[in-house]
Order: structure tokens, then C-alpha cells, then sequence
């Protein structure tokens, strides 16, 4: 099986390389066009309606024009996309494949085919759907920024950068066009660009535009304050290892891994957790610890109960290990405690590092990236506290930060980042390691299930209890019924609907995992937000029986299972 989903990566990854060398994207040095609202007032009301985040009225404004005009690929366009929108992934499926196959040289639909696989988590058939689009026509712009999103989850961000730059030329003014180049931008553009694309119609959802807003408070009151927070090492360090230390339920119940982190003068025991980003802790410990608040936040997690509140902070100094940090900006939940530990740290803060997590020997070692072909010098490392939200633009020394934080108006429509990201390279001595795909701080695990003709893509979480199956493919194996015996609560509180999962064979890397009752439950909220279907988790039960390594620059995962070593370490002599 490890063979099997290495090929079928290294596959991908060979035919996005050759395509691309003969990419429109590297033809469009011409004079950009600006695209349109489509023609026709009707077409142009659902346009609107679709653009401001309101996709049932947009779905139902292009049905109307399709009951008067069948034919138009405008209208069924705007459809799929609205019911893709409307979370209806199936039947989004059913009508593209119906308008592509009576109109397969239509541009639009091939994009917006794309976008339906991508959704699907059907990467290889997204990329070709991009493809056609933007061979029948190299202006369409969203074609770019979805085939952009598609190399990008592999890694490939210099190819995906080239992509945006030929989406930026073709429609500057569109406003996906303008919210895909928000993360490249120094700060305080970012809040210019940020601001106009808030104050107009955009396609968030109500929750998703409050977090936004949050956000956009941050990066305000970081600029009035003249700091960017970068979390800089206070003093090189090429390689450390430190201790795990057990998070407990009772004296014989271990539940997780956690890492003693100073936080000013507090240490706090904080969970490692793959599938969370950043660092996280609670009122209580942000009070004991001295956390400086910047600006409110909401903090979305596992549970029913939707977001909870919170805030932005900094400490002037944190320390994990042998590493000593200056000026980090950490979340704080307004929960006093978080899912009944002190907090949580994401391994993506080591992303400048190998992080090999080696729970037999309940160490956590950290050692260097492999040195890229065309590397000049050693790489300056941080701490990247703030997760998902990190400023790429202005990453480098202090008063390159510096002078992106003061830097005068840009044009958007000419900018060039300091740091144009590099492609992944894969060093010989990783060559085995499983690829995976990277979405923020997710690492999306390539796995066959069954006998089920495709691959899925399931959520390396350590901070989750055991493996998960969405609700979605437990349907799709037929075996789900419902749990009664079980609870779950995450950081949005309680999961009401919890099921089982009967009988099912996972195979990722080059392991073989037997479920005989799989825990499910609906997590299609994590696959909104991330883009993609995440068809389950593999969580801390099973991972808990190997150390892992991670490469976050590479997209690369080495899953380390030695069957000798099976007997639990004796966690008791840390306590």
C-alpha cells in the first residue's frame, strides 16, 4: 500500500512538473484585462448574489435563467459553484458532469469543474479540470487560482506563486484575486487590502467574516503599536531534544503528550497537537503567565457549540527546551481551561526544523531542514507561535520587518514579495517518507480505506483520541450506527451525534491499520474551512505506538513503527 500511494503522488507530481512547462501562466507578460460582471441583468443579479456569500439566492437566480435559457454555460456555471458553495458536493458533481459532457470545450465549466474535485478532494482530476480550462482559455483567472491551491497543498509554492502572479494580470479587481495575495502582503498593506476587501461584496460565510474582522483587528493594533511580534531565537540553535512529558486522565490513563513551555516566568504544560496551529492557552494560564492582550479573537475547535472567545496576547519571552524565544504572539481562549489541560502548542511552531515526535522515548528532537541545492546561507529560525496566521511577507531579519511594517502604499497590482516561496525538495535520505498534503497547519494523509477505488485524506491530529471516521465515508462503507456509549467534547464543547464505523482497513504510509469500531462523527465543518474533504483523523491511540517525523516546508511524514517496541514507556517516573 505504501507503494501503491507513493506512485500514485510521485505520479502527480512528475505530470504537474511537465505540464508546467509549457503553463500559459508563463506566456501572460501582456497587458492585463480586467474581467466582468457577465453580461445580462438577471446573469448579473445572481453574479451579486453569489459575490456577497448568498449562494441559495444565487443558486435559485441561475436556475430561473436556466429554465428561460438552458444552453447558457454562464448560468449553469454559476450554479455548480453556488451549490458547491451551499456544501451540496454530490449533487454539485452531478450537474457539472452533466453541462461538461453536453459542452466539454467550455472553459468556464472545466474551471469550475475543478473546483468540485478540489472540494472532493480529487486532486489529480482537479489539476486536469484546471488544466483544460486554461488551455481553452489562458484568461481564466479562477482556473489559475484553483490550480495554484492545487500545487500549493503539494508543496509546489513557487509554481502556485507564477499562478497567482497570471491571475493578478488577468483580473486584479476580482475579489478572489485579491484576497489570494492577502498572505503575501507586509502588514500594513495587508490591512489596506484587507479593509477594501471586507468593505465589499465578498464570499465568506457570516462566521468565517467575523473571524476575518477579528483578525483585521489584530493586525491594526500590532501596527499603532509599531510591533510585529516575529519570535525570533534570542541565539542560533542547529538542533535540541526535549522531554514529553504525560497529560493524564487518571494514574493510568494517558491521553496525550505535552511539553513544558515557559511563558514569561510560568511554565504550563501544553499539549502537542498536529492538528491544531500555533500556540493556545487558557485565561488561566495567560493570567499567571503576564500575556499582554493586542486584540479579541475567536477560536474555533471541535464541538457544536461553534466559536469561542478569546484574545491575541504576547509574552516577551518563551522557552521550549534549549529554545529561548523574544516577543511572541500567542491565542488565549476565554475558557479557563482547554479541554481540561493548560493548553495547547502546535508542532507547526517547529516548522523551521525536522520534528521528530518519539513517544517510546517520550522525547520531542528537533533537527535541521535538509539544505536546499541552491541555499546561500543558514536560514533565520522563529517560533511560529501565531500559527496559520504568520506573516510570510516580511519574514527575515528585524529591520527587514521593520521596514515592511512602514512601508509606504503599494500597488497591488505590481507587487512583488521579499521572500517569493521556493518549491519542496525532497532530500535522498527522504526519499521513503510519505508525502502528504499541507493545507495552513494541516497535514492531510493520503489513505486507501477498503476496497474503495479512492484514495481519502485523513487528519494527522495527536490531539485527538483515536482514529476518526467522518460521518460521510461511514456511509459510504454502509456500516454506520449510532454510539451511545461515548462523549466526546472538544474546545466548541460537546459533539451531539456521535456514531460507530464497522470493520475498516486503513492504509497510509507503509502501514496497515485494522478498525473494527470506528468512532464517527460529522467534522464536515474542519473540511469547510480547510478547503478539501478530510475524510477522517488519525489520532493519539494509534500514533502514540510510534515516533513520527515531520518535514512542514517538504510535505513530508515519516511514520516510524517498530513492533518490538510495543510495550508502553513508563510515564509514572515522570510525573
Amino acid at each position: 500500500m505504501h507503494r501503491f500511494t507513493t506512485v500514485v503522488l510521485l505520479i502527480f507530481l512528475m505530470v504537474s512538473s511537465r505540464l508546467y512547462a509549457n503553463d500559459p501562466a508563463k506566456n501572460l507578460q501582456q497587458t492585463p484585462t480586467v474581467a466582468s460582471t457577465p453580461s445580462g441583468s438577471e446573469l448579473a443579479e445572481a453574479y451579486q448574489a453569489f459575490h456577497s456569500g448568498k449562494f441559495a439566492e444565487a443558486a435559485a437566480k441561475y436556475r430561473s435563467i436556466l429554465d428561460k435559457e438552458p444552453s447558457s454555460t454562464a448560468a449553469q456555471a454559476g450554479l455548480v459553484r453556488s451549490t458547491l458553495r451551499l456544501e451540496k458536493l454530490n449533487e454539485a458533481l452531478d450537474l457539472g458532469t452533466k453541462y461538461l459532457t453536453a459542452s466539454p470545450n467550455d472553459a468556464s465549466l472545466n474551471a469550475v469543474m475543478g473546483e468540485v474535485h478540489f472540494r472532493r478532494a480529487e486532486m489529480r482530476d482537479a489539476e486536469v479540470s484546471f488544466r483544460t480550462a486554461i488551455n481553452l482559455d489562458p484568461k481564466q483567472a479562477h482556473a489559475y487560482l484553483g490550480l495554484a491551491d492545487v500545487l500549493d497543498s503539494l508543496a509546489l509554492h513557487h509554481k502556485a506563486y507564477d499562478l497567482f502572479v497570471a491571475a493578478r494580470a488577468i483580473a486584479p479587481d476580482d475579489p478572489e484575486v485579491q484576497r489570494s495575495w492577502l498572505s503575501f502582503l507586509p502588514r500594513k498593506n495587508r490591512i489596506e487590502a484587507l479593509e477594501k476587501y471586507l468593505a465589499g461584496p465578498h464570499e465568506e460565510s457570516q462566521e468565517d467574516t467575523k473571524s476575518m474582522f477579528a483578525y483585521l483587528a489584530f493586525l491594526k493594533s500590532s501596527n499603532a503599536d509599531h510591533k510585529t511580534h516575529p519570535c525570533k531565537l534570542t541565539q542560533p540553535v542547529e538542533r535540541t531534544q526535549t522531554d514529553l512529558e504525560p497529560l493524564l486522565s487518571d494514574a493510568s490513563h494517558l491521553v496525550g503528550w505535552g511539553l513544558k513551555v515557559k511563558l514569561n516566568d510560568h511554565v504550563a504544560k501544553l499539549l502537542v497537537d498536529t492538528g491544531a496551529s500555533g500556540v493556545l492557552i487558557s485565561r488561566r494560564q495567560a493570567e499567571k503567565s503576564g500575556v499582554v492582550r493586542i486584540s479579541e479573537d475567536r477560536i474555533a475547535g471541535i464541538g457544536d457549540s461553534g466559536p469561542v472567545t478569546g484574545y491575541y496576547g504576547y509574552v516577551d519571552h518563551l522557552q521550549v527546551g534549549g529554545l529561548q524565544f523574544q516577543d511572541c504572539v500567542i491565542e488565549v481562549s476565554d475558557k479557563r481551561s482547554i479541554v481540561e489541560d493548560d493548553g495547547l502548542i502546535g508542532a507547526d511552531v517547529f516548522k523551521d526544523y525536522v520534528v521528530n515526535l518519539d513517544f517510546r522515548e517520550m522525547r520531542m528532537r528537533l533537527e535541521p531542514l535538509p539544505a536546499r541545492p541552491d541555499d546561500t546561507g543558514p536560514a533565520v529560525k522563529s517560533l511560529n507561535s501565531e500559527g496559520d496566521d504568520e506573516d510570510i511577507s516580511s519574514a527575515g531579519s528585524s529591520d527587514e520587518n521593520k521596514s515592511s511594517a512602514t512601508s509606504d502604499a503599494l500597488d497591488l497590482r505590481t507587487f512583488v514579495p521579499k521572500n517569493i516561496p521556493k518549491d519542496r525538495y525532497v532530500a535522498p535520505e527522504m526519499k521513503s517518507w510519505t508525502t502528504v498534503l499541507r493545507f495552513g497547519h494541516e497535514l492531510l494523509v493520503p489513505t486507501r480505506v477498503n476496497t474503495l477505488p479512492a484514495t481519502k485524506l485523513f487528519l494527522l491530529d495527536t490531539g485527538a483520541f483515536n482514529i476518526t471516521f467522518a460521518t460521510t465515508l461511514a456511509a459510504e462503507l454502509g456500516k454506520m450506527g449510532k454510539n451511545e456509549d461515548i462523549e466526546i467534547r472538544g474546545l466548541s464543547g460537546k459533539v451531539e451525534k456521535v456514531y460507530r464505523a464497522k470493520d475498516a482497513t486503513l492504509q497510509f504510509g507503509n502501514l496497515r491499520q485494522k478498525v473494527e469500531d470506528g468512532v464517527t462523527f460529522d467534522i464536515s465543518g474542519i473540511s469547510r474551512s480547510t478547503g478539501t474533504e478530510i475524510s477522517g483523523i488519525l489520532g493519539f491511540a494509534m500514533l502514540n505506538l510510534m515516533d513520527i517525523q515531520i518535514d512542514y516546508r517538504d510535505n513530508l511524514v515519516n511514520f516510524n513503527y517498530d513492533p518490538t517496541k510495543l510495550g508502553l514507556p513508563d510515564w509514572n517516573k515522570k510525573k
